[in-house]
């Protein structure tokens, strides 16, 4: 059902759907989705919460802090240039403005995301991956607001040039962490 709701906000924006809309197109009752998730707002914390969990592939990177890392931060490049998800988290995030409840989730999500990054760099200065004079704190973020600058620039020009150049950034700055 979640998937449902990133299509239909990457295509329509979030003022531009409503619970009845979701519910037709997932295939369940508008009474199930509001039993689960109460209101709208809810269902996109919810939908925003499962897109940021672990990718799938997570325990082919275990033992590699850095390899970890460079998952994460390469998935802010965009897959096609209609990304869904990415587009829906760029309706979220504007929605995000107008919305407290949306806005403290947004904050809360971006300081633990900034962490985890953080930890993983950590992990790998402890591994012996990253340079030892790193300051994991600092290198998350100042990489975690290059990765949204640099997907904001694929959402508005959504070129596979462009998607290249932000994973070669990217991938720059992290090799710039190594020993």
């Amino acid at each position: 059902m979640l998937e449902t709701v990133y299509e239909l906000i990457s295509e329509h924006g979030i003022e531009g759907i409503s619970m009845r809309q979701v519910a037709d197109v997932a295939g369940l009752s508008t009474g199930t989705i509001n039993y689960h998730f109460g209101n709208k707002e809810s269902l996109l914390i919810a939908a925003l919460e499962s897109a940021y969990e672990l990718p799938s592939d997570w325990e082919q990177y275990r033992g590699s802090p850095a390899t970890q890392l460079r998952r994460l931060v390469l998935g802010y490049v965009c897959r096609t240039s209609r990304d869904r998800f990415w587009r829906f988290w760029i309706n979220y995030l504007a929605a995000s403005t107008r919305n407290e409840e949306m806005s403290a989730h947004q904050r809360t999500r971006y300081l633990r995301q900034e962490r985890f990054w953080a930890h993983l760099i950590r992990d790998a200065i402890l591994a012996g991956e990253f340079k030892a004079s790193l300051d994991p704190r600092h290198e998350a973020e100042q990489l975690l607001p290059l990765a949204h600058g640099l997907l904001v620039r694929q959402l508005v020009n959504p070129q596979a040039e462009v998607r290249a150049e932000a994973r070669a950034l990217l991938g720059a700055r992290l090799d710039s962490f190594r020993r």
